[in-house]
């Protein structure tokens, strides 16, 4: 019986990663005006989290299951002036602060000397030149277009093809500031 609970359990724990591939369980994305976002859900434990605000600062956090169970969250921050840091941390030290550096501030450009403009040399006036007639060029006719003939051995599929090898719910929705799209597996 111990035997047959066991089998049970490895059956499961290997169907959970179908030849490799981990089942998303939930994406979301937005947009809305200058803010964006995106989160992820996987079926096997791993989350990720990341939104940008209208400065271009962009915030987030990652998890997923280590070796002995235990969920390991990392939360940072990048962006311009910052770089990237690891501000919160269950697993790891976070990012030290360093003292903000002075911003190159760039100096203005030394102005030129003024020179004098110079004088226009007097010209002659220009002599006319022979001018050869135009030749006609003969027109030729157009090379007839090939006739392709379709290939029996390929085939098309007309519409669309699911690309998901699970089933689930999508929802979209937009608006004048921007869009909203939802996946969830069933």
């Amino acid at each position: 019986m111990r035997t047959l609970i066991l089998l049970c359990v490895v059956a499961a724990a290997c169907a959970q990663y179908e030849a490799g591939f981990v089942k998303i369980i939930q994406d979301k994305r937005y947009q809305d005006g200058a803010t964006f976002g995106n989160f992820r859900d996987q079926e096997d434990g791993t989350k990720y989290f990341e939104e940008t605000d209208a400065e271009g600062i962009r915030r987030g956090y990652w998890e997923y299951v280590g070796e002995g169970g235990q969920v390991l969250r990392t939360e940072f921050e990048a962006g311009p002036g910052i770089g990237f840091r690891i501000t919160k941390s269950n697993h790891q030290d976070a990012t030290p602060v360093a003292a903000p550096q002075p911003q190159y501030q760039p100096q203005p450009a030394p102005q030129p000397i003024p020179q004098p403009a110079p004088q226009p040399i007097p010209q002659p006036p220009p002599t006319p030149r022979y001018r050869p007639r135009p030749v006609p060029i003969p027109t030729l006719a157009p090379a007839p277009i090939p006739v392709v003939r379709a290939n029996p051995a390929f085939t098309t599929t007309e519409g669309p093809q699911n690309l998901f090898d699970y089933p689930g719910n999508l929802e979209f929705s937009r608006s004048n500031q921007g869009h909203r799209f939802k996946f969830t597996a069933v």
